[in-house]
């Protein structure tokens, strides 16, 4: 995991990160770079959180090597830097062959039919701690109704991958042909479950779905795009979530809820990406899991005194019962929520933008550090898993001055390596 954070005012952009990466669930190392130029000669940068790698490639030789190819070209706006880097992604065949796409297909699928097996057998334990032809035949029966239950769910969803929209179950079927029977031998045959074939349909249609559906569940890099475009007078900044390619399609989708766009009408942002409690916590003067526990405990404590009303009432009153018995709990309890969020707005959030307005360049810098830091030593007091650590990187963006470095770490010693910053504009 990770904490990355964007502060947008007019002036210029701040972004920041940390430095910890998670290998193999557990260990965790505070080296990882998650902060780069994307142009050595205009300004704008790109961050990205969540998986360290694209297609088993990792993400900063992916950058580094489109870097290059861009040289000095350059583009109107923010977007269609991202708009370039994602086709480069996509027309790139040497990390994304056909074979490299159907083993990430491979575990795409994995996943997601594994989740769908531990939701069942986690409230139904008997059916791997005495397994028998009958928990076996149990178990896919309620696999059948599961999917059953996940395809009509997902079916609802009408937001799609861009690049998938018009894909076809048969096209998808055709190409994973090879991926799904793995699937089949390793989860199933492989351990003596015989699947029908109506099953089978419905295990590659919930597969299908999934890997059209804009969703999260999934493994995915979240791109951050920051800076300005060659026409843009005011910082942008923007993300993506991009997975894998699957027969030649990129599955990406942006991630419309966390922009920062400046302009005359919104002139501040601060924009939090993967672990954003304690950022959240500071922009709302709330923690957001206390602000959750708030609510449902207002919701409780409100149904019980309905209740304890009604019991006083008896039977004396028939038609009063009825009518507190008919009371929307849900509709006082959302009024409570709005008005909670309408104080969240008004005595924190508002001027804290307020604040970030006015900030200087290094103002900006050291208020996007300092949010690092602070969710850094959450995690290290609370005594919970330091997935958030390491050297923080910050850069500043604006118009005038390009990408700018304020801190920055490196896996050498940069006086001993001169020859490094001295061909950095010939590697093209």
């Amino acid at each position: 995991m990770t904490a990355v954070v964007g502060i947008l005012n007019k002036q210029a952009v701040a972004i920041a990160a940390d430095s910890a990466v998670t290998i193999g669930g557990k260990t965790i190392l505070n080296k990882s770079n998650k902060v780069f130029t994307l142009s050595k000669y205009h300004p704008v940068g790109v961050m990205l959180y969540n998986s360290a790698s694209f297609m088993s490639t990792p993400w900063e030789t992916i950058i580094k090597i489109y870097r290059n190819q861009l040289g000095k070209n350059h583009f109107p706006t923010v977007k269609d830097y991202q708009d370039d880097f994602l086709n480069y992604l996509q027309t790139k065949n040497y990390f994304s062959t056909e074979k490299s796409q159907k083993q990430h297909l491979f575990g795409f699928s994995c996943r997601i039919v594994k989740s769908i097996i531990s939701d069942i057998v986690n409230v139904n334990k008997h059916l791997i701690d005495t397994p028998t032809d009958a928990s076996k035949a149990e178990l896919l029966q309620l696999l059948e109704a599961k999917v059953d239950e996940y395809i009509a769910q997902i079916s609802q969803n009408l937001d799609l991958c861009e690049g998938f929209i018009d894909y076809t179950i048969e096209d998808f079927t055709a190409f994973s042909n090879e991926p799904f029977d793995e699937l089949i031998k390793v989860l199933f045959t492989e351990n003596a479950l015989v699947i029908s074939n109506e099953l089978k349909d419905k295990l590659i249609q919930i597969l299908y779905l999934y890997l059209k559906a804009k969703e999260v569940f999934t493994n995915f890099t979240g791109l951050i795009f920051a800076g300005f475009g060659e026409d843009e007078i005011y910082p942008q900044l923007i993300s993506v979530n991009v997975s894998l390619v699957v027969d030649n399609r990129l599955r990406c989708f942006q991630n419309i809820h966390n922009q920062g766009i400046i302009s005359n009408d919104n002139e501040s942002a601060i924009c939090p990406f993967a672990q954003v409690d304690v950022i959240n916590t500071i922009l709302t003067g709330i923690d957001p899991e206390l602000d959750t526990i708030h609510n449902t405990n207002f919701e409780a404590l409100f149904t019980k005194f309905t209740q304890e009303i009604l019991n006083i009432i008896g039977n004396g009153n028939p038609i009063l019962s009825a009518q507190i018995q008919g009371l929307d709990i849900k509709a006082l309890v959302n009024e409570y929520a709005q008005k909670n969020q309408e104080a969240k707005i008004n005595n924190y959030i508002a001027p804290l933008m307020r604040a970030v307005m006015s900030l200087s360049k290094d103002d900006l810098a050291e208020m996007a550090e300092s949010l690092i830091y602070l969710t850094y030593l959450k995690r290290r007091i609370t005594f919970a898993e330091e997935s958030v650590g390491g050297p923080v990187d910050v850069a500043i963006i604006s118009k005038g001055d390009g990408f700018i470095w304020i801190k920055r770490k490196h896996y050498f010693k940069p006086e001993l390596n001169n020859h490094f910053f001295q061909n950095y504009f010939n590697k093209e």
